[in-house]
């Protein structure tokens, strides 16, 4: 009742900064939320084992080039180049596995595949699309450290997977097709016919594709061959991966020294070779992805400091005030610590109920804005654009809960902070003085 009365007694200062913890209660849960958002998105596991990982780029001259030679220009001449090389890599000692990926059929490449599949009863789901060619033993899970769903082992791809029109998928894209992660020997469709069958021979946990990106339904497929692309070389890029024992900074400087200056072979030319960390944030950066990130980091920064600075002034300057109070309650034998502690108590009191009444407008915008949108069946068409649920920040009342509990901590500790610094030195006044200032 005594707090009660306290802040009654203060009504007219208490009600500016009621009204100024109203507003930032709501535009700080919008600066907070994306990025709560991006970083757990970034904090998703990979899905798989990245470490060894590397992408060789390899080019070829065209006309404009002095170097190029048109008797080397054939389909079959570029396809015995294009395999021999990625022969020469393969024999590499260190290298344990190659994969010949087309263009988006890798993790951070410079395209993006998708296609259409469809389960038994005709549920469909749109699902990004890796594909690889398998010839000189090209395994595209195994490299890129694919692991099965169920045993969390490398997938084993059998050898005619290719031939037999096979597919690899994703335990969300086997849970949405075929109701259990457990699919492998289960048939799913690519036309909505049912007219093309392929039979699932494995299904590996989810795998991201972008860093800052969820993982999104994901399905593996091969060719048998190389097609007769002019472009042979930017169509199928080539992925490494290193034994486990073997000395990544040693190989890297081999390759430059002794692999590399070997590799060309008529229009071809080796280009580079990165280490995959490498080559996902180079995409990153040229793709924008970066950009947008470190935008969005910067803006909430600077938003939090704003407020920060805004709110512990402002919690400052009322402590401040009432410096005469302070004194007389000294005076009169409070304790230091019993000062401190009511006026913590009576930022407590403003912070929670300014912030519980911004929550209303929070939830509000957030949902008519689509951000808690429910998930819907699986057959319905809107699936296709479905969050997966796994992932809190896809829960809409679970995501609402947490991002508006973290905003509470940073307003409280931001009101408790401008409060307990002045209402501790004010607390030190001695009595003569006190008396002097009321």
């Amino acid at each position: 009742m005594i707090l009660l009365h306290q802040l009654w007694n203060q009504r007219r200062q208490n009600l500016w900064i009621f009204a100024e913890l109203l507003i930032v209660g709501f535009f700080l849960w919008m600066v907070v939320d994306p990025v709560f958002v991006l970083t757990a998105n970034r904090l998703i596991d990979q899905g798989g084992d990245v470490r060894g990982m590397y992408v060789f780029g390899l080019y070829q001259y065209d006309t404009s080039f002095g170097q190029y030679d048109a008797a080397q220009d054939s389909a079959p001449v570029m396809r015995r180049h294009y395999l021999s090389i990625v022969r020469a890599l393969k024999d590499c000692p260190e290298v344990e596995s190659v994969a010949i990926t087309t263009n988006g059929g890798f993790p951070n490449s410079q395209s993006w595949n998708g296609m259409m599949l469809y389960g038994a009863d005709s549920t469909r789901l749109h699902v990004q699309c890796y594909e690889f060619v398998s010839l000189e033993g090209s395994d595209l899970p195994h490299t890129c450290g694919m692991r099965d769903a169920r045993t969390n082992r490398r997938i084993a791809l059998p050898a005619d997977f290719a031939a037999r029109g096979q597919i690899a998928i994703s335990r969300r894209t086997a849970i949405a097709l075929c109701g259990t992660p457990d699919a492998v020997g289960r048939t799913v469709y690519t036309d909505s016919r049912l007219t093309q069958p392929c039979q699932v021979a494995a299904v590996f946990h989810d795998y991201k594709n972008y860093t800052s990106e969820q993982p999104y339904p994901l399905a593996v497929i091969a060719t048998p061959d190389l097609s007769t692309s002019p472009y042979m070389g930017l169509t199928y890029p080539v992925v490494l991966r290193l034994r486990p024992e073997a000395d990544a900074r040693a190989f890297e400087s081999r390759f430059a020294r002794e692999v590399a200056p070997s590799l060309p072979r008529g229009n071809f030319f080796a280009s580079t070779l990165q280490t995959f960390d490498s080559y996902s944030r180079q995409q990153a950066l040229v793709s924008g992805i970066t950009g947008k990130l470190r935008l969005q980091y910067a803006l909430g920064g600077f938003a939090l400091l704003c407020i920060f600075l805004g709110m512990t002034g402002t919690f400052y300057v009322r402590t401040r005030t009432r410096r005469a109070e302070i004194g007389l309650l000294c005076a009169l034998g409070a304790s230091r610590a019993s000062v401190v502690r009511r006026f913590l108590l009576e930022a407590w009191v403003l912070v929670t109920v300014a912030y519980a009444l911004s929550l209303i407008a929070v939830a509000h915008y957030a949902f008519i804005s689509g951000f808690a949108e429910s998930l819907r069946a699986a057959g319905d068409a809107a699936y296709l654009l479905a969050p997966d649920p796994a992932y809190v920040q896809n829960r809409p009342w679970a995501h609402f809960c947490l991002v508006s509990v973290l905003v509470y901590v940073l307003l409280l500790l931001t009101a408790l902070a401008g409060t307990c610094l002045p209402a501790g030195r004010a607390a030190r006044i001695g009595p003569a003085a006190a008396l002097r200032e009321e």
